[in-house]
């Protein structure tokens, strides 16, 4: 007689309710107690798993608060794409998105060091259950905005999408870096200086 097994549906929603789970429970923890005090151990005890649990779905703290505040800024994404579309031009539409972005991390500075740590060591990173690498963040919506610019024909078309998004990503990542740590800057000024870079370096050539 077969042993029945677990719906695969089911368990990708269930393993999603759980990353959704600890995430919250750790953003939770890290507004009250702040960012460096709360352990792993914490996490666990007050999400009511074990440690073994916790640590299969997010190998470090960093893990944890980066699925968080990717979610976070998933969420404030999804309300941009109205405004993002009815913008005419690439350079119109990764503005919108930049300006958005920038007032999305002048509200969480405390935890952008620690999130951008986890991003840079993660960097080229395959995900087991997804199949790809670790880029189910903002990085998908570069692609898709310089996918659809190369469609129009103002960026360069003889680079992959993905390859040119990887680039921007990282002058993105970049300019978040140079802001937390040169006291003084405006990240939204930032942004528009690698986006003014990096479109007159992949613009299509006439």
């Amino acid at each position: 007689m077969p042993i029945p097994t677990e719906d695969p549906g089911r368990r990708a929603r269930k393993r999603i309710q759980m990353l959704a789970h600890l995430a919250a429970t750790g953003a939770r923890l890290f507004d009250a107690h702040g960012y460096e005090a709360v352990t792993m151990e914490q996490i666990a005890a007050q999400a009511d798993v074990a440690k073994r649990t916790l640590y299969n779905h997010f190998p470090t703290k960093e893990a944890v608060l980066a699925h968080w505040l990717e979610g976070e800024l998933a969420r404030d994404l999804a309300h941009l794409q109205r405004d993002v579309a009815r913008r005419k031009t690439f350079a119109s539409r990764i503005g919108c998105v930049l300006d958005a972005s920038a007032t999305w991390c002048e509200q969480h500075p405390v935890y952008l060091l620690a999130y951008l740590r986890h991003r840079f060591l993660s960097i080229g990173t395959v995900d087991p259950e997804n199949g790809g690498e670790n880029d189910g963040d903002i990085a998908l919506v570069w692609r898709q905005l310089i996918a659809a610019g190369q469609q129009s024909g103002e960026l360069n078309a003889t680079l992959r999408a993905d390859q040119l998004a990887t680039w921007f990503h990282h002058l993105y990542l970049a300019a978040m870096l140079r802001w937390l740590t040169v006291p003084g800057l405006s990240l939204k000024r930032e942004f528009q200086s690698v986006a003014k870079l990096f479109i007159e370096g992949a613009q299509a050539k006439s």
